[in-house]
């Protein structure tokens, strides 16, 4: 074998190593859903059973078929929790204002590609090196603005101390230690995807700029009422007694914060309450008394397109993650919510009406590591939380398996130059 050939052998060989490696990740080929495919009864136990072993706090765990509940399991250190109990859920609001969003782009009140500054009277993006008329609502819900705030938002303790939302906008109060905190465009839009709370604070302006209402009034008269979520909203205080208690991790219950973020992390709602906003998501009709649908299926459809990827996996559409692929054309949608000591989560199958809601306190990974396990046993297919824990074994084994096929190869020249020395000799 002449040295051109062995290059291209050893090359062709490593590229098919590689290929195996990253399709048998992707697909999850060596991973092992809880529970066996479609029994919903099994899948329940063994959830129930990993949750009794880490819970910490409190949570609501919700398994939903074909848009019915099939069972939940509630637990509590402290006082008893029904899918009626409030929950605050961080980020997972963030997909619930995306939605409230969408039906002012319906409504032809807004335009995806138009830029924000058209709609902006009361607080403006300040002078960037970039073109600030390149950040457009699309970018905002997908979080490919170039926003660069790193917010996180703390929220604050007292009522009185929210900050107005043109000041949050320009430097947030509540922002974590070493945060930016201001919202400006620090990265070319449209040419990467970075997270960015500040986004959905400036689309909660512009919700209140184009609907004359305040932001949690709107959400309130278009999307919470219409679909009669009568235990959701922004103020933690309308809940009462009905509020769950917020264990911290070491089982001590704190208070829930207030927010001027109200659109990115300020959202409050129940189990009942999300399981018709996961309805509305759905493909299959739910019940007989199912609420009206808000948005259409084209608009919907929009919504999950991908918008945003990472590592070349598309992984946001508009206000909503893309999970996995459900094998159908389409993805696991929903979004997550994660702030200290609370988790929640709501995932989706639109094409199955198949999902799981799970809001806890005292955990902050809880919720979405149960998502994620019933991520891959929905579809077979790791979700992309599980993929990025994957992605450094995977790397190992695939330069591990490299530097095999170099060394085998090596010692195959040898032997052959070794085997052809000796029968020249004779």
């Amino acid at each position: 074998m002449n040295f051109i050939k062995w290059v291209m052998f050893v090359l062709g060989t490593m590229s098919i190593w590689v290929s195996l490696n990253v399709i048998s990740t992707e697909q999850g080929w060596f991973k092992e859903p809880i529970a066996p495919a479609n029994d919903n009864a099994s899948f329940m136990a063994e959830a129930v059973k990993s949750i009794k072993k880490d819970s910490k706090g409190n949570g609501i765990f919700v398994l939903i078929h074909e848009g019915k509940v099939i069972d939940d399991f509630t637990y509590s250190k402290g006082d008893e929790v029904t899918r009626d109990t409030v929950f605050g859920v961080a980020s997972l609001g963030k997909w619930v204002a995306a939605f409230g969003v969408m039906k002012l782009v319906e409504q032809g009140k807004l335009e995806l590609d138009a830029p924000v500054a058209n709609y902006l009277t009361r607080w403006q993006l300040p002078p960037s090196q970039f073109d600030n008329e390149q950040v457009t609502i699309r970018r905002l819900l997908s979080h490919t603005a170039g926003i660069t705030d790193g917010l996180g938002h703390n929220g604050f303790l007292t009522a009185e101390q929210v900050q107005p939302l043109e000041q949050h906008l320009t430097k947030a109060l509540d922002a974590d230690e070493g945060v930016n905190g201001q919202v400006m465009v620090g990265v070319e839009p449209g040419t990467q995807f970075k997270y960015s709370g500040g986004s959905y604070n400036l689309l909660q302006l512009i919700v209140e700029e184009v609907s004359g209402m305040s932001f949690s009034a709107y959400m309130n008269n278009e999307i919470f009422e219409p679909l009669n979520m009568t235990n959701t909203g922004y103020d933690k205080d309308q809940f009462g007694s009905n509020l769950a208690q917020y264990f911290d991790d070491n089982g001590d219950v704190r208070d829930y914060p207030y927010y001027t973020s109200l659109a990115a992390t300020g959202l409050y709602t129940s189990a009942n309450d999300l399981i018709k906003f996961l309805n509305q998501h759905i493909a299959v009709p739910a019940t007989e008394d199912s609420t009206q649908d808000l948005l259409s299926a084209a608009t919907l459809r929009n919504m999950r397109t991908p918008n945003a990827a990472t590592m070349g996996i598309d992984i946001w559409g508009l206000g909503v993650m893309l999970f996995a692929s459900n094998n159908a054309d389409d993805f696991i949608i929903g979004h997550g919510g994660q702030s200290p000591s609370l988790n929640a989560t709501l995932r989706v199958n639109p094409s199955t009406g198949n999902g799981i809601i799970m809001l806890t306190t005292g955990n902050r990974s809880l919720a979405a590591d149960t998502a994620t396990k019933w991520t891959l046993w929905e579809t077979g297919n790791p979700d992309i939380y599980m993929l990025k824990n994957m992605i450094p074994e995977m790397l190992k084994t695939t330069a591990i398996g490299c530097l095999v096929i170099l060394f085998m190869s090596l010692l195959y020249i040898f032997m052959a130059r070794r085997k052809a020395r000796k029968l020249a000799i004779r």
